[in-house]
Parts: structure tokens; sequence; C-alpha cells
């Protein structure tokens, strides 16, 4: 094929596929145009493409979170010449797959898919809405300060119960209190606010004597964070977990 191709600063001209397609299900039109382009690259081209690739990648992993930001974020644009009477001019773009190649003799044999950014935002954020979760046990919320955890294991536990020995004629006694602690241990994902946003409560909670009834932090926030770009949709979580008890 002869059509140009263009991706940000790359060119070529040697197709060696027709580059239009989609992703996605059709059955309930939750799909996205993708570009698979093909083709044999110069020792030049080939570096001018995985510049181009990584000046994205590098960028796009810097991006707010895309379902939370709602927004496309870093693209890269897109020119096809008409091919098969279908051409697009400047479409911001994601990389769907990183470029691969092939040696052959003096050429790579290239590839690497673009997908519609703005159609491919408009299906993941419907996706969302329709299977939010639908895979998991809908364990609730609990919201602290200005943070709120989306709950991945049931939270609600006991802890200073009375305990239970024998006597020397083997008979059971119990010992201490018969009350026992509410905790709540917490762990789960922040799906509202921020990280900073749940030390500043940690923070503030700790400063003041408790009121009875209160829930109290026992154990200092622990968390790590997930940072992931697939088919060019960036996702970060942060998982959290601590320990509250409630103050008799």
């Amino acid at each position: 094929m002869t059509a140009i191709v263009t991706i940000g600063t790359f060119t070529t001209s040697r197709l060696t596929a027709q580059p239009f397609g989609y992703e996605g299900t059709a059955r309930s039109g939750l799909t996205a145009r993708t570009f698979r382009i093909a083709g044999l690259l110069t020792a030049a081209e080939w570096a001018t493409l995985i510049g181009v690739y990584n000046t994205w990648r590098d960028t796009r992993i810097t991006d707010a979170d895309t379902l939370q930001s709602g927004v496309v974020g870093t693209t890269v644009s897109l020119t096809l010449a008409s091919i098969n009477g279908l051409s697009v001019s400047s479409l911001a773009c994601w990389f769907a797959d990183p470029p691969s190649g092939d040696q052959v003799g003096a050429y790579v044999q290239a590839t690497v898919t673009l997908v519609d950014a703005a159609q491919a935002l408009a299906v993941v954020l419907r996706e969302r809405e329709k299977t939010k979760d639908a895979d998991k046990p809908n364990l609730g919320t609990v919201t602290l300060g200005s943070a709120v955890v989306t709950l991945t294991r049931p939270m609600e536990t006991r802890r200073d119960g009375p305990s239970v020995a024998l006597t020397a004629a083997g008979t059971s006694y119990i010992t201490g209190p018969l009350k026992a602690h509410k905790i709540r241990q917490i762990e789960g994902w922040i799906s509202s606010g921020t990280y900073e946003n749940l030390l500043s409560w940690w923070d503030t909670t700790i400063s003041s004597v408790p009121a009875v009834g209160s829930w109290f932090p026992v154990s200092e926030p622990d968390v790590t964070v997930e940072i992931d770009v697939s088919g060019g949709v960036k996702t970060t979580r942060y998982n959290v977990s601590l320990t509250a008890l409630q103050i008799l």
C-alpha cells in the first residue's frame, strides 16, 4: 500500500495491511475505532516510531486516573490518507499496543495499534457504569474524613473479650469484663478523595481525646499503590488498611 500514515512525528508510506478496525463488544455498541499499523520500516523510521511511543507512554503514565478524571489525557495525533475510501486526520489516539517488530533484511516488519481516544474513553466509562464491581460482593464503603474507602472485606469484628480458663477441678471459669471492643478492620481502596485526605483525618482524630462511641484509629494507615496503563487507559488505585476501635 502506498497510503501515507503519520503518528506524531513518525511517517511512512510502506503499509502492508489495511489499518481500520474496531475493538469491544458490537452487540452492546461498546466499540471504539482501532488502527493497526503494519509496514516495512527503515531503521530510522523504526527508531522514530519507538521514540513517539516512549514520549507518549512517559507522559501518559503521569496523567490523572482515566476513570476518575473522565478525560482522554495524553494522546498522539494520527493521520491516515484514504484507504478503501476511509481516512482520518489529526485524530487524538492512545496506543492500544506498543510497537513490535521483526528484522526483515534491511527493514523492520513493524506493527503498532492505536485506538480512537474519545471513543475508547466513552466505552470504558460506560462499562464502569454497567459492570461496576459486578463480579465482587458489595461490602459497602466507610467514610474517613474526606476520603471514602470501598471495602474489599467485611470490617466489623471484636477485640479484648473475656478469657476462659480451667479451674483445678477441670471446670471453666471466665476472667475479665463481659464486654468487648467493637473493631473496624478496614481494608479497601480509596474510591473518593485522596490518600492525603485519609491521612488528614487520621492526624486530626488522634490529636484529641476521643468521645465515648466514637471510632478511634489504633493502627497507622498502610497503603499500596497500583498504577497501570492498559489499552491506553490509565488506572491508579490506592489500597489502604487500618484498624479503628469504638471507644467505650
